[in-house]
């Protein structure tokens, strides 16, 4: 489209460009580097300010840490692309965000907590975002801070398409209570017969310790084990050594945002995983899945 532009930020070029390819629109990409007292300095590549006057401006940019920087670092830079966005007059900015750091800091546990998910939106905002989108956040329920309209785009679908190329016999099993629902809807999208089963998981309140419990006739069958993210991997990894010993033929391990942090891809070889399959919106190894065409369908319907 004409009068749109896409932003690939700096965590998000190749996702940037995909969705800049599936939308036939232009796209830049920022240039960006942090002096030497640690502030960040941003400039998007354009030759004249006037290219933004009046234009829809899709910046996407994901929050998880990787080589460039942290994700506090990131924070700042989509602020700042935010803000030149709005400076040069852009008429709509459509602010994306596949990878939310933070996300799951959505409440307070204890007395003088910040609930830091909703203080980043708020600056989002306050910097002149339009629109805002993200992919499978923790908690959908921060929204509700926002004045501008908010969408939680969903890649279970996507997911279950790659996955039905692998699986003969699925079954798909819930890593705790929080992921019912994600894993009944990743059920539903590979077939109306597929089984779910929920583990049940405890935590001794005195050493803190997590054990998972569940009645599994897996036996024989290909098992997705599905969750938003996967950090340290300790409860997949849990997770997939129980339903290894309980003689699955393969397992599975699905994830939207893969951050796989420290020894996260050892714990889940040694378990006994068969496959790690993830999507892009943190550029990982484990990228097996694009949400670009999710992303695009979306900005394309919500345009005039």
């Amino acid at each position: 489209m004409d009068n749109q532009i896409v932003i690939a930020g700096p965590t998000s070029q190749r996702l940037g460009l995909k969705v800049a390819n599936l939308l036939h629109t232009r796209v830049v990409t920022t240039e960006n580097k942090v002096f030497p007292d640690g502030e960040g300095y941003l400039r998007i590549d354009i030759e004249e300010e006037a290219e933004f006057e009046g234009k829809d401006i899709i910046i996407i940019q994901s929050l998880g840490a990787n080589s460039t920087g942290d994700q506090n670092l990131h924070i700042m830079e989509l602020i700042m692309m935010i803000g030149a966005a709005k400076r040069m007059k852009a008429s709509k900015i459509r602010v994306v965000v596949p990878y939310f750091a933070y996300s799951r800091q959505d409440k307070a546990f204890r007395p003088g907590e910040c609930i830091f998910a909703e203080e980043i939106l708020k600056w989002i905002e306050i910097a002149g975002a339009t629109e805002f989108y993200t992919i499978d956040v923790h908690a959908e329920k921060i929204f509700e801070i926002l004045k501008i309209p908010a969408y939680n785009l969903d890649p279970m679908e996507i997911l279950a398409k790659e996955l039905a190329k692998k699986c003969e016999d699925p079954i798909v099993i819930c890593p705790d209570k929080g992921a019912y629902e994600r894993s009944r809807k990743f059920a539903g999208y590979l077939g109306k017969n597929v089984q779910v089963i929920q583990f049940i998981k405890k935590r001794d309140v005195k050493t803190g310790k997590i054990t998972m419990e569940g009645d599994l006739p897996i036996q024989g069958k290909d098992v997705i084990i599905a969750d938003d993210i996967i950090a340290s991997g300790g409860t997949m990894a849990k997770a997939i050594n129980i339903v290894k010993i309980a003689g699955a033929k393969s397992i599975y391990s699905v994830v939207t945002h893969p951050l796989m942090l420290k020894n996260a891809v050892f714990n889940l070889m040694k378990a006994g995983v068969t496959d790690i399959i993830g999507t892009d919106t943190i550029d990982s190894a484990f990228m097996q899945v694009s949400i670009a065409e999710v992303i695009s369908k979306a900005i394309h319907s919500k345009s005039p």
